[in-house]
Parts: C-alpha cells; sequence; structure tokens
C-alpha cells in the first residue's frame, strides 16, 4: 500500500474518504477506501491489515455511524459495536470527535447522550458498485426518506397543518 494512502487514512481530523474511493484506480486501495467511506469496523474482511492509527479512525468512524442512529448509548453497546475493550478508549474517542457532535458522557452510569450532530458520514449515491460493503448504512436512498419523513411530522406535529 502506498504511503500517501495509509497517510489519508491515519490524518487524525479527516473522516470523509469518498472522494478518494471513487479516484481509487488500485482495487486494494479502493476497498481500503471503501470500508472508510462507508463501512464500520466489523466490515472489515479478514485478510486486510490496518495499523493501530488506521483501526483507531475506523472505530471513530463506527462512533460516528451510531451517533447518527441513536440518541444514547451505553458504554457497553458501544464496547460491542466498535470493538473497544477500555472505557478510556471510548472516552478519548468521544472527546476527540468533538467537531463531529456534542456529547454528554456519564463516566459512572457509563452512557452517553449524543447533544448535537455537527457533520455525518459519506452517503453511499451508486456512484460505482461497491466491492466489500453489501448495506451501507446512509445512502440517497435512506436521507430522502428520512427527510420526507421529517417533513410529514413537521407539517402535521408542528405546524398543525393536514398532509
Amino acid at each position: 500500500m502506498r504511503d500517501e494512502v495509509i497517510r489519508a487514512l491515519e490524518e487524525p481530523h479527516k473522516y470523509h474518504y469518498k472522494a478518494e474511493w471513487l479516484e481509487s484506480k488500485d482495487l486494494g486501495e479502493r476497498r481500503l477506501f471503501e470500508i472508510f467511506a462507508f463501512g464500520n469496523i466489523k466490515d472489515v474482511p479478514a485478510g486486510i491489515t490496518l495499523t493501530s492509527s488506521m483501526r483507531s479512525k475506523l472505530e471513530k468512524l463506527t462512533l460516528i455511524t451510531l451517533s447518527e442512529t441513536h440518541n444514547e448509548l451505553t458504554y457497553e453497546n458501544i464496547r460491542q459495536q466498535c470493538q473497544i475493550e477500555d472505557n478510556s478508549i471510548i472516552e478519548n474517542h468521544l472527546i476527540q470527535l468533538q467537531d463531529i457532535f456534542k456529547v454528554q458522557i456519564d463516566s459512572v452510569n457509563l452512557s452517553v447522550v449524543f447533544l448535537k450532530r455537527l457533520d455525518c458520514r459519506d452517503v453511499y449515491c451508486n456512484e460505482r458498485e461497491l466491492s466489500v460493503i453489501e448495506n451501507p448504512p446512509v445512502t440517497k436512498e435512506y436521507l430522502v426518506n428520512n427527510l420526507r419523513k421529517w417533513k410529514v411530522k413537521l407539517k402535521q406535529d408542528i405546524l398543525d397543518q393536514p398532509r
């Protein structure tokens, strides 16, 4: 693997890899960029070896995915989904991701509340066929459907208008 690919995947404050995935000509590099753009730690195939920094980044990307689908999580759930053994690593990741979301960390009850989301994972829009990820969690269709639901909820519950 080229050094520039490793540097991009290990870059501390970079969480978007869709452009690299689309531009990549090398199949192995494209597979890695696909995992980092749309996947989670559990999507890494057995034959792919990650550096400790890449693994940490993928743990954080998995945590970002969890923040998009949950308002509150227990440390146990985070441990299982992100494959992290140590609570201090969970807390460090949460602190390092403050540019992505704001959280309330409860170290006593071992839980996290996501207060505000400032960014999200890359969105898959069928630009290229996926070779590793079977069901990306966030797709264009998923976002459009959620926006439609939000529009209906806004009209009915907030503005008190019929459909």
